[in-house]
Formats: structure tokens, C-alpha cells, sequence
């Protein structure tokens, strides 16, 4: 007999599984862009059809690791994301929800701890709070990933619809809502 429980994870688990994957995919890109070796390894292992199937990004994404298969391909990207997050000089895209939401550009402002406080409903805690700011874009994906990882695990027909629901309220008031202008940014330095 197929529980409440079994029957919503049945249905959710293709879903919940295909996100996780973009997540993953889009932490370690952000993580470890410098990395030749596995870009190129990322490349040949995934396959996006799961991905292009689930949203536009997932095209882009397989289109991306298309034509990435030449060491001089990976060496111009990790130049560009460079020049886009880390610097020297001004950073085209800072990676911090703060920023991207704030009017004057600061960091540590109200989104900062609002994501802080998201965190630490579930136990967690960025190693660097009070020193970095907590709404870097690597550490909102990865909680991203833990809260999917938890719905996946999770028995009790309650406790993965609060954990959906958190993924939801953190997509819709905070993913959703810096990371276009985030992409603006990035998009406006090749025009």
C-alpha cells in the first residue's frame, strides 16, 4: 500500500532531483570556476537533457558545456569569471543579494540578515557570520541544495511540505528576486 508520504515522493522526486542537479551544478560553477579539469570533467559526465527539459537555464547551460572542450575555452572563462566576481578592480557582479538589493550598494544590510536568520532556523551558520556577509550567492545555493537534500530525506508528510515551503519562500523572496539584476549586470558588461 502507497502512503500520503510515498505517493508525494513519487511524484516530487524527478522534480526535486532535476533542481538539486541545476543547484549543484551552478554551486560548483560558482565555486570552482578556475578549476580546468573539472569543467572539462562536468562537461563530459553530466548530461543537461534533464536540465534543458526543466527551464531555459538548463539550455544555456548544455549549450555552454557544448563548446566547452578546449583548454583555451576553459582558460578565457576563468579570466572572465574573474574580470565578473573576484577583481582586481571593480567587480562587474558582486555575488551578494545585500548589494544587488540595496540602493546604495552596501553590504550587510537587512537581506543579509533575513537569509541569516533562514539559516539558522535550520541549524546552520556561515563559518565567516559577522565577518562576510551571509547572502553570497555560493552560500544561498548551497542552502538551496540542503533544504532539497532534506525534502528528499524527509518521512513525514509534514515536514516535506515545511521544507518545500522554505525552498519556495527562499526562491521567492530572495533568489527570485536579486539574482535578475544579478544576471542584468553580468549581461550589461558584454554590451
Amino acid at each position: 500500500m502507497i502512503t500520503a508520504k510515498d505517493a508525494i515522493h513519487i511524484e516530487l522526486q524527478p522534480f526535486l532531483l532535476a533542481m538539486k542537479n541545476l543547484y549543484q551544478i551552478l554551486h560548483t560553477l560558482f565555486l570552482e570556476p578556475t578549476n580546468e579539469n573539472l569543467l572539462l570533467e562536468l562537461a563530459r559526465m553530466r548530461t543537461f537533457d534533464e536540465l534543458k527539459e526543466f527551464h531555459e537555464g538548463g539550455r544555456i547551460l548544455a549549450s555552454f558545456f557544448k563548446q566547452l572542450t578546449k583548454i583555451e575555452k576553459v582558460h578565457s572563462e576563468r579570466e572572465e569569471y574573474r574580470r565578473l566576481f573576484i577583481g582586481p578592480g571593480t567587480l562587474v557582479a558582486p555575488p551578494w543579494e545585500s548589494y544587488s538589493r540595496s540602493k546604495e550598494r552596501l553590504l550587510f544590510e537587512e537581506w543579509t540578515l533575513q537569509i541569516r536568520e533562514l539559516y539558522h532556523q535550520f541549524g546552520l551558520q556561515f563559518l565567516r557570520e559577522n565577518y562576510e556577509p551571509d547572502d553570497h550567492l555560493l552560500l544561498e545555493l548551497e542552502f538551496m541544495i540542503f533544504l532539497i537534500e532534506l525534502s528528499l530525506q524527509a518521512s513525514e508528510l509534514e515536514k516535506i511540505q515545511e521544507l518545500i515551503a522554505s525552498q519556495i519562500l527562499l526562491h521567492k523572496e530572495h533568489l527570485s528576486i536579486w539574482i535578475p539584476e544579478f544576471c542584468k549586470r553580468i549581461i550589461r558588461s558584454y554590451q
